[in-house]
Formats: C-alpha cells, sequence, structure tokens
C-alpha cells in the first residue's frame, strides 16, 4: 500500500478593513467613468455644439484605440517590477494624470473652431488611454488579493456595490449639480462649460482622495526580485 500525503493549502486571508480600502477605490473611478457615459455627448453637443457626426467617429474611434491599449496596458502592469509592486504604481500614475485630462476635458480655455475640434479630439483620447493606465491594474489587483476563491468571491462584492453606488449617484444628480453651479454662477444657460467644469473638478477630488485610500492601506507585495526568481526556477 502507497502512503499519500496531502498537504493543506494555506490560503492568504484579507482583513475586512483591507476588503473595504480596496472597493472603496471603485467610488471615485466609477464616478468619472459615469459622467463620461452620461453627460459627454450633452457636453459635446449643446455645450460646445460640436457636430454630432463628428462626436459619433471621435466616440468610435476611440473605442478601437481602446481595444488595442486595454492589453498592451495589461502586459506593462504584468511585467512592472518595483518595491510597491506591479499594481499600486500604476494605480497611483494613472489616477493622477486621468484626474487631470478628465478635468481639462470639460474645460476647453475658450476655444473656438478647429482649435477646439482638435483639442477636444486630443483630450478624449488622452482620456481613455489613461483611464486605462489606471482601471487595468485596479481590477487586475483584485484577483491577486488571497488565493482563497472563497474570499476572492467576497472581497469582488465590495467594489462591485461601490460601483453600482457611484455610477447611480453620478446619473441621477449630475445635472442637477452642474445647473446649480450655472446658476450660482449667473448663468441663463444652464447647460453651460462652467457647471460641467466645477463638477468635473469635485469627481477628480474625489476619485484622488478614494483611490488614495485604496493604494495606502491595501497590501501588496514588492516584485523586485519576482523576475529572478522565475529565471532562477526556470533554470532547475
Amino acid at each position: 500500500m502507497m502512503n499519500q500525503s496531502s498537504q493543506t493549502p494555506v490560503y492568504k486571508k484579507v482583513s475586512a478593513r483591507e476588503k473595504y480600502d480596496f472597493g472603496i477605490g471603485a467610488i471615485g473611478k466609477e464616478a468619472i467613468c459615469n459622467m463620461i457615459g452620461s453627460f459627454l455627448m450633452l457636453y459635446f453637443t449643446d455645450t460646445l455644439f460640436l457636430v454630432p457626426a463628428f462626436v459619433g467617429i471621435l466616440f468610435f474611434v476611440a473605442r478601437i484605440w481602446d481595444a488595442i491599449n486595454d492589453p498592451m496596458m495589461g502586459m506593462i502592469v504584468d511585467n512592472t517590477r518595483s518595491r510597491f509592486g506591479k499594481f499600486r504604481i500604476w494605480l497611483v500614475i494613472g489616477t493622477l494624470v486621468n484626474a487631470v485630462v478628465f478635468v481639462l476635458l470639460f474645460h476647453t480655455f475658450n476655444l473656438q473652431g478647429t482649435s477646439l475640434y482638435i483639442y477636444v479630439t486630443v483630450m478624449y483620447i488622452l482620456y481613455g488611454m489613461t483611464y486605462t493606465i489606471m482601471d487595468v491594474p485596479y481590477w487586475s489587483w483584485l484577483p491577486n488579493l488571497t488565493n482563497d476563491p472563497h474570499e476572492r468571491e467576497s472581497v469582488s462584492v465590495i467594489p462591485r456595490f461601490f460601483v453600482s453606488l457611484a455610477g447611480f449617484s453620478v446619473a441621477i444628480f449630475g445635472l442637477f449639480v452642474i445647473n446649480y453651479f450655472n446658476q450660482r454662477a449667473g448663468l441663463d444657460n444652464l447647460y453651460a462649460e462652467h457647471g460641467f467644469t466645477m463638477f468635473a473638478i469635485m469627481i477628480a477630488i474625489l476619485f484622488i482622495v478614494t483611490i488614495g485610500i485604496t493604494a495606502t492601506n491595501v497590501k501588496e507585495e514588492p516584485t523586485l526580485d519576482a523576475k529572478n526568481e522565475k529565471k532562477a526556477r526556470n533554470r532547475r
């Protein structure tokens, strides 16, 4: 008779605080995403008076570029080696850059004509690229928080809840906030750029704060030696 030995797998646990600190990061990123999805078309056509056909082509081209950009960012994250890990560093960089580009997308410096069309095109493409820099490492970090499948499932529920909460809040109250800022500025046009800019600044601040909570409080192992360890294993 052969003696069979079995080893009980050692699972990495995630504290309740870490679960919520990770999930909170989804609030700001989803608020930004939902403002783009809910109000960018309105802003382009009814505030900036861009030609709708141009806006449609711009959205189409941006989606094609995103299909190329997303897997490229995934490869960059996967091959990142740093003492901060491979997710946190890109999450922070992507958040800061995307927050700035997001606000600039809703502030055109009174540009007109061809200059406005070029500016909007550049800002929207940059928005998609910088959002990917932040979004890919955020969701890639989730399955790496724990190797316990049950624990992983419980963690994933929390950011999904915050995603729904942020999306609902922006979609329901967004226009009220935009109109409020324009009224306070004494503007007759309730869809004026000023309201969009101020609302974008509010969301950008929320974005930086919530991702900051995630990046500061969620643990990640350094990856500086991961490449050398992989090479050593391959030699065996």
